[in-house]
């Protein structure tokens, strides 16, 4: 994105959900929360997204990701769930 977007904008590359052109989409946090760092680096390495100098890119307490990469729509909190991690990318 060139121009500066405010509100919450999915940060998966090629996906143009923001909260103002989509219905029913919601938005989460990748968590900083310390007993969920391995949910977080999971959802990191599942965007698959590098910096421009070709470093691993890491999400700041803005960042989100939009509900449409998890399976029915939703993340889900248990560990076990195939919506645990985003793994709808298109």
């Amino acid at each position: 994105m060139n121009k500066r977007t405010y509100g919450k904008v999915c940060c998966v590359v090629n996906c143009n959900n923001t909260q103002y052109n989509t219905k029913n989409v919601h938005f989460y946090s990748f968590s900083m929360k310390p007993h969920k760092v391995e949910q977080r680096e999971k959802w990191i390495k599942a965007v698959r997204r590098r910096n421009a100098d070709g470093s691993l890119w890491q999400p700041n307490k803005y960042t989100k990701i939009c509900s449409e990469h998890f399976i029915g729509n939703a993340k889900s909190e248990h560990p076990l769930s195939p919506s645990f991690l985003a793994t709808i990318f298109l």
